[in-house]
């Protein structure tokens, strides 16, 4: 399928010919093989001419030096070959990293933990990256347009702006010129995320910027942002294109009138995290957790269901396909200059040769009035027309467009329906044929005379002809009905405890991350013994769903991404902000009140994170997963006061020469300079046996803190605690040597140690901006001790897989379930289905995780009720056909509360899935 793609100043080429480019994402790892050419075929039947393929590089190396291209579920050639069969291009997008909300951004889980600075030029990133790129860029090199095959566009990187890459030039070079000396001939390209077309593709040369387009659908000031990014590109020779976007076919109109020529909606055919995991965290809320429901409304769902934005689809592809290349050649102009007045949203374009199509947006709900103003010499110049948009619309209307291109005689003077074919008749009379609501109206002028058809029908004037028709039917697919299945549950142990591989027992100081244990999906349990004296647990960079036991007390599940988890004698585990609420209230706990002396804590992966997150430790890009760091703490001191104020947040030059140095409680200095950085100093005693850790209870913004004069270290709300060390190493432990810009959080996976020797003392010196009701609440001083590890036991995803899909005696029950604390139900669920059709499984409940299994295979996990989900639907779970057997096919959920008190499991309802 030879298709030649050129790209210059606002204009892409197919072959020569201005085109416009709609082109959906489609992920095969996200969607089963067998469905491939079933999607791919509804992507072309909606007028779409390209997909956006995202090669998942973690998912075709799990395991570190074999790289799989070619097994039934990542066989890329074959998707390839699908997609040329259909006549649609590629825009391949190999990474090595792409976000798309799934684990660690596509990096290989393997790479994490390990302290690498994943996307800048470390060395050992580089060398994995170019072991990656040797295997996928000769399969995309083969299938390139230039050598037949559908492949137009190579992405390298993903949306690197929203990186802290120091050297985005160099790393973008080196990514080029591996893709280039694998036989990459196509155009190029590097997204910015966030408009800064030098911080992601570092202007080097041969790699073309585009841009992705997040606005809000009602935003009326984004025709401007769109036009300014593509008025930059045409200074630079290139075109807009718009990578991702939104899904909305109206936001989409926008941005064809702001001059995108390419126009890539993301994730507009959705899927499901079947065979890989989300990702944790993304999406403001550094809380979340992605679902496996991926699904943001595209227009068709993950089972391959059309949605009625599909008929948006093939009602915008077909107006593309009727203008063509005058509509692809055209330049952006706001509507008012091209003669719309009254609405405050959209765009135009003025067509080569004359005249406009403009493109009124209505974005508040409700029916527009817009006056237009044609061309002097119509009789109408004395007066505006005035036309409705439809709430919720961007019409393409026709204003001043000469019928010459098309080889007629005459002006389209005003359209107010939508263009959809132009051809010439057996008698080469030109047909125009026009779709829009009953209200439309189309004025022609013809040498002939005057033809102005107000609603639907058709008239003629010359030998031009023009019909105006209703807006068809659409073609979206029905929602089917759901059912309520038979159910017979059978209670369980907490799965970690009675299952699993023990992996050492005292041979750990410390607990490993789930990375250096060689798991990649799974549980870990740790079984841990307190020192005499404990006060309380404390847990940093912990990830991701983390239970604690204490005493043979299930004392509940928390998510905290690396953030401390506290873990106090009588109140249970506790918020993530590392400020126990009991302790936080009234000061240091009472020193008789202990912690049982052992504690269980179990880690399971949920999905590292996909986007670098600084709120909280474990969502850096390349943080590992586990139990983190456990501190048996034995004594906590209040240090808010007599901090040294060594420079004042005030007009005073010179203010850290001051000979005097003020005495504050921690960040307790009044000044009407708002804003301005003071500096807090104190010194700080160190243990003669175990470590100090500094904790800012109700820190309130971010804080840099230095120890002993060292580099400053960055303070975030989600982790008020810094460790400060021990007698024999002040000054010189990983938290206090450690940069802001460190990759990997500091003691994620380490133990802290027990040390002796004379007790020390540290300088802290804490820098902060002033406001009026200070940063902090109160600053403790806690001494802890490394807690002994009896044992570590691995559950892998597949054990657990098994465990739940194992025969055992179950009772027939009906919804709701109680669920009791510190244990968990299998039940079973009986389809229905109707033949050849999978199952849409929707689950309701309050704090309870499920997992869903079916033939034998992980299908997904569910969090209902807390903690905070994103990405699609918390209680949907896809099933495909060919995951049930044909005969007695079940559906087996494992069902966990999530709260110390229990949980309740509400319910769960069939439907029929297309696929």
């Amino acid at each position: 399928m030879m298709t030649a793609l050129s790209l210059s100043a606002g204009r892409l080429g197919l072959d020569g010919t201005p085109s416009i480019l709609l082109c959906s994402s489609v992920f095969p790892f996200r969607i089963p093989s067998d469905q491939w050419a079933h999607r791919l075929r509804r992507v072309r039947e909606s007028g779409y001419r390209m997909v956006d393929l995202y090669v998942h590089w973690g998912f075709h190396e799990e395991v570190e030096g074999s790289i799989d291209l070619t097994s039934p579920e990542r066989d890329l050639r074959r998707f390839l070959d699908l997609a040329a069969a259909e006549g649609l291009l590629v825009m391949a997008r190999p990474g090595p990293y792409i976000c798309s909300e799934t684990d660690g951004g596509g990096l290989p889980w393997w790479l994490h933990g390990r302290g690498i600075a994943v996307r800048t030029m470390d060395p050992d990133y580089l060398e994995a990256v170019g072991r990656w790129y040797d295997a996928v860029m000769p399969v995309l090199a083969a299938a390139q347009t230039t050598r037949g095959g559908p492949v137009a566009l190579v992405q390298i990187e993903n949306e690197l702006d929203f990186f802290d890459c120091p050297d985005p030039a160099a790393y973008q070079a080196w990514l080029a010129e591996r893709t280039r000396g694998a036989g990459i001939e196509v155009p190029i390209i590097a997204c910015a995320g966030q408009g800064d077309l030098h911080g992601a593709s570092g202007d080097v040369e041969g790699v073309v910027p585009t841009v992705n387009l997040y606005p809000s659908d009602e935003s009326t000031s984004f025709d401007a942002e769109a036009r300014h990014y593509a008025e930059e590109l045409s200074s630079r020779d290139l075109p807009l294109l718009v990578t991702e976007t939104n899904r909305m076919h109206r936001t989409l109109r926008r941005e064809i009138l702001a001059g995108a020529r390419l126009v890539a909606p993301y994730l507009q055919t959705s899927g499901f995290n079947h065979l890989l995991l989300p990702s944790a965290g993304n999406w403001g809320d550094p809380g979340n957790l992605m679902t496996h429901d991926y699904d943001f409304g595209g227009y068709i769902g993950p089972d391959g269901r059309r949605r009625p934005e599909y008929d948006e689809a093939v009602r915008l592809t077909r107006t593309l396909e009727a203008w063509g290349e005058r509509l692809a050649a055209a330049a952006p102009v706001p509507l008012e200059q091209a003669g719309v007045q009254g609405i405050d949203a959209g765009g135009a374009l003025a067509l080569p040769g004359g005249g406009h199509v403009i493109g009124p947006a209505e974005v508040h709900g409700r029916d527009a009035e817009v006056r237009i103003l044609p061309a002097a010499g119509t009789g109408h110049e004395a007066h505006a027309l005035s036309a409705r948009v439809p709430a919720g619309t961007c019409p393409f209307w026709a204003l001043d467009v000469p019928l010459a291109p098309w080889g007629a005689q005459g002006t389209i003077r005003m359209a107010t329906a939508e263009l959809v074919a132009v051809h010439r008749g057996a008698d080469g009379a030109l047909a125009l044929r026009f779709e829009g609501p009953a209200d439309a109206r189309v004025l022609l002028e013809t040498p002939e005379g005057t033809l102005d058809l107000a609603g639907h029908g058709e008239a003629e004037s010359g030998t031009v002809r023009v019909a105006l028709a209703p807006v068809p039917e659409g073609v979206a697919d029905p929602e089917p009905a759901r059912r309520t299945p038979a159910l017979e549950v059978a209670a369980l142990p907490e799965p970690t405890a009675a299952a699993g591989t023990a992996v050492a027992g005292e041979a750990f100081r410390a607990v490993p991350s789930t990375e250096e244990l060689g798991l990649r999906d799974g549980r870990l349990r740790a079984d841990l013994r307190l020192p005499a004296g404990t006060r309380e647990l404390l847990l940093r960079g912990a990830a991701d769903v983390i239970r604690l036991i204490a005493g043979g007390e299930d004392r509940g599940v928390h998510v905290p991404h690396g953030a401390p988890v506290s873990l106090l004698p009588a109140s249970g585990a506790l918020d993530t902000s590392g400020a126990p609420d009991a302790a936080d209230a009234s000061g240091a706990a009472d020193a008789s009140d202990e912690v049982s002396g052992e504690v269980s804590i179990i880690a399971e992966t949920w999905g590292r994170a996909n986007f670098d997150d600084a709120r909280r430790p474990a969502l850096a890009l390349g943080a590992g997963r586990g139990i983190g760091t456990a501190h048996a703490v034995v004594d906590a001191q209040d240090v808010t006061d007599t901090w040294r104020v060594r420079r004042l947040p005030d007009r005073r030059a010179g203010g850290a020469d001051q000979a005097q140095e003020p005495l504050r409680p921690l960040g307790g200095w009044s000044s009407p300079r708002l804003g301005e950085d003071a500096v807090y100093v104190r010194e700080l005693p160190l243990p003669a046996q175990g470590h100090a850790l500094l904790r800012l209870h109700g820190l309130s913004r971010p804080v840099h803190v230095s120890i002993d004069g060292g580099p400053e270290r960055r303070l975030a709300p989600g982790d008020p605690v810094l460790e400060l060390g021990a007698a024999e190493d002040a000054g010189t432990t990983e938290d206090a040597g450690t940069t802001e810009d460190a990759g990997t959080p500091a003691g994620i996976g380490r133990g802290s140690g027990t040390s002796g020797g004379a007790a020390g003392a540290v300088e802290v010196a804490i820098r902060a901006p002033h406001v009026p009701d200070g940063f902090v609440r109160r600053a403790e001083l806690l001494t802890a001790l490394a807690p002994g590890v009896r044992g570590v036991r691995l559950l892998p995803r597949e054990e657990l897989t098994a465990l739940i899909g194992a025969e055992r005696e179950r009772t027939s029950a009906a919804f709701p379930l109680t669920v009791p604390a510190g244990g968990a139900l299998q039940v079973r669920l009986r389809s229905d289905r109707a033949p050849g059709a999978g199952v849409q499984l929707d689950l309701e409940g309050t704090d309870v995780q499920v997992t869903v299994v079916a033939g034998g295979r992980a299908v997904s996990r569910h969090v209902l009720g807390a903690p905070a989900v994103a990405g699609g639907d918390a209680g949907r779970s896809w099933i495909p056909a060919s995951y049930l057997p044909s005969a007695d096919p079940v559906v087996d959920l494992l069902v966990e509360p999530l709260d110390a008190g229990g949980g309740i499991f509400g319910g769960a309802s069939w439907s029929d899935a297309l696929s």
